[in-house]
């Protein structure tokens, strides 16, 4: 295997698609991550337990993981500075944070890919509420955003960062009449992946379908 993945919230959702995706081909190694453990895929090649509500979870020093792919499904309905807060640090916080830590071991070439959403832009906001939900993705968005440009600096390596809006997915958040399934999503972002795109899109918010997304 010439390439691994790491996969948050592995379990449910757009996250048990990829890893479903990923682990479908033949040169991927496939980490994924859940609160549970026992929670996760068989198809996984390493499952570690992770909790991005708590600041403790995660340690990657016996980790040798390189891509990171961050994605998380916590909602939040009601304004209130507790669901706001765990919501910022599920969301955006906390990942952030576990990408720092990732940083000495990442290749030279690897990807930081977060799942956003629609949401999370300011600009194409038109829906009241979802205020912890909305609000912690557009954090991730920013902090993507600094982190690409980070990135774009360092002269001594070709690392990418790159957020992702999914769209509206047919999830336990999404519902049913949603436009399209965490499987197809899960499709077009390994392709976006293994053609090169992603690596050239540095700095952006894209849609699966390779258009830019508003911030």
């Amino acid at each position: 295997m010439s390439k691994t993945v790491l996969i948050t919230g592995g379990n449910r959702g757009l996250g048990l698609a990829l890893v479903e995706c990923f682990a479908a081909q033949e040169d991927w190694k496939v980490i994924a991550t859940a609160r549970r453990m026992d929670s996760l895929p068989s198809v996984a090649d390493e499952k570690l337990e992770l909790d991005l509500a708590s600041h403790e979870s995660f340690n990657p020093k016996d980790q040798k993981q390189t891509p990171g792919y961050f994605d998380s499904t916590f909602y939040c309905k009601d304004f209130s500075a507790a669901n706001v807060n765990e919501s910022m640090m599920i969301n955006a916080l906390h990942p952030m944070e576990m990408t720092g830590r990732l940083m000495p071991i990442l290749t030279k070439d690897a990807t930081v890919l977060a799942i956003s959403s629609w949401l999370g832009s300011i600009s194409s906001k038109k829906v009241p509420g979802h205020y912890g939900y909305a609000g912690s993705k557009a954090l991730m968005n920013m902090c993507i955003k600094g982190l690409s440009l980070e990135f774009a600096n360092d002269k001594e390596t070709t690392r990418t960062a790159v957020t992702i809006n999914p769209g509206w997915m047919k999830t336990d958040m999404g519902g049913s009449n949603a436009h399209i399934t965490p499987e197809q999503v899960a499709e077009r972002i390994l392709k976006m992946v293994e053609d090169g795109f992603i690596q050239s899109a540095n700095g952006m918010f894209i849609n699966t379908d390779r258009t830019e997304h508003l911030w």
